[in-house]
């Protein structure tokens, strides 16, 4: 893998942040995925030298997440976890601003959105196979159950990648190193953790209602071959959402931006810059 970009950490909030930075141009601020092993790197790494040609990229590794620190709060998740990028981007300069999400980065866009006021600055946004697990198949069980070791770490991966051809022992090596550094499984475990009674079923429909009045102009990349989401996901979103757009792979199942990179890039920076 090529180092298009810089390596940069520093302190957020009294919290170690790392973060991946290339280009010049508009900002663009690119999300990683949910699953265990995945950052910045993991995620963006073959695709920001691309996007740095147009745009200066900002891709963060989000609480809990690579080198990130390895935190998860109970009361707020996602709310932390997006109040922590908006001081990152105060930090970095980074104003309103262009966001695209992978998966569960995706899924933190949207939950932004909804929210007034947002605590990302978002000009425009794409979500990559991302849908705040509104639309996700019997097959998210098989990501979220993860043990460490690296038979299950290629198990995981294939849930992500079309053609096997990516599925490198450097890059189930990589990700599998991260999915057991320290911190890293129970921060992201924590998730799975619900108290007796909670009812999750209002909570998508308080949500689903949100995006209705989403006005943040919207991108949906989804992919013939996602085993992650239901087939006609991404139809349904963009009934949802007013005036959102989508945009179909052909040939990837949960990680175009890797499978299909030059389309990817071609795609997201028209739509962006239009």
């Amino acid at each position: 893998m090529s180092q298009d970009f810089q390596h940069r950490t520093l302190r957020v909030g009294g919290i170690e942040t790392h973060y991946l930075e290339a280009g010049e141009g508009p900002d663009l601020v690119l999300l990683h995925g949910g699953e265990y092993g995945a950052s910045a790197e993991a995620t963006w790494g073959p695709t920001i030298g691309k996007l740095a040609e147009t745009f200066r990229v900002v891709s963060p590794d989000m609480l809990g997440y690579g080198r990130t620190a390895k935190i998860y709060s109970f009361s707020d998740p996602s709310g932390f976890r997006m109040t922590h990028l908006a001081q990152l981007m105060e930090v970095v300069g980074v104003g309103e601003a262009f966001f695209a999400g992978n998966s569960a980065g995706g899924g933190t866009l949207l939950r932004s959105a909804v929210r007034n006021p947002s605590p990302l600055k978002m000009k425009k946004m794409v979500t990559i196979c991302g849908n705040a697990g509104v639309f996700k198949s019997e097959s998210q069980a098989d990501l979220e159950e993860y043990t460490p070791s690296m038979e299950n770490m290629r198990k995981l991966l294939k849930l992500l990648f079309h053609d096997e051809k990516w599925l490198t022992p450097e890059c189930v090596e990589a990700r599998y190193a991260d999915s057991i550094a320290p911190g890293a499984w129970e921060a992201l475990s924590a998730a799975r953790l619900k108290r007796p009674g909670l009812e999750r079923g209002s909570t998508i429909e308080a949500f689903v209602r949100g995006l209705s009045g989403v006005e943040v102009p919207l991108l949906i990349m989804s992919c013939d071959h996602d085993p992650l989401n239901q087939p006609d996901w991404d139809e349904r979103l963009q009934r949802i959402v007013p005036g959102s757009r989508v945009y179909r792979f052909r040939d990837s199942a949960h990680e175009p931006q890797i499978e299909e990179r030059d389309t990817f890039v071609e795609v997201v920076a028209d739509f962006l810059l239009s």
